[in-house]
């Protein structure tokens, strides 16, 4: 597999080895619809899961099915937005599948979304998320990044144990890429 890295610039978010930005997770479960899933989010500082985590239990009870860490997105973090390719993430977790959710401020409704969805392996690795590959769920609305205002990582959709770590969080450019 071809080192994708290397041809790619990277501006980071959020990276577990800076405590200015560990500040701004948050973690949400379908317990504010009645569901029974219980998200934890837990600070892993040292070895092969540093970063922040998120674990639980994801249950189908009661129309339930989610767990969820989300970032809140600052204007500060748009300021470049038009230079970026899209997001990507540095994470590692149980091999099981997860979301990627991005929310602008152009959705009402708490279920509405743009989504992908990635692998999170044992070992740690690069995840690539192209603006224009996200998937908007329950909406007509095109995806705008510079209107982004939360980005979430999501276990959802069947009932399963989430473990996954996220180390690094932030937008991507290829190199030699250009905007119009």
């Amino acid at each position: 597999m071809k080192d994708m890295t290397a041809s790619l610039m990277h501006a980071p978010l959020f990276r577990a080895d800076d405590p200015q930005t560990t500040n701004r997770w948050r973690t949400a479960d379908d317990r504010v619809m009645g569901g029974e899933s219980v998200a934890h989010m837990d600070w892993q500082h040292s070895g092969m899961e540093q970063g922040v985590c998120l674990r639980g239990d994801v249950s189908l009870a009661n129309r339930g099915g989610f767990i969820q860490i989300k970032w809140p997105v600052t204007a500060g973090d748009l300021v470049n937005i038009d230079g970026y390719t899209g997001l990507y993430i540095h994470a590692m977790g149980n091999g099981e599948a997860y979301n990627l959710h991005l929310r602008t401020r152009w959705l009402w409704l708490p279920w509405q979304s743009y989504r992908q969805t990635f692998h999170a392996e044992p070992q740690p690795r690069y995840h690539y998320f192209p603006f224009d590959a996200f998937e908007p769920y329950k909406t007509d609305t095109p995806f705008a990044p510079r209107q982004l205002k939360t980005i979430a990582v999501v276990a959802i959709g069947r009932a399963f144990t989430a473990d996954v770590c996220v180390r690094e969080m932030g937008f991507y450019s290829r190199l030699g890429d250009t905007t119009d």
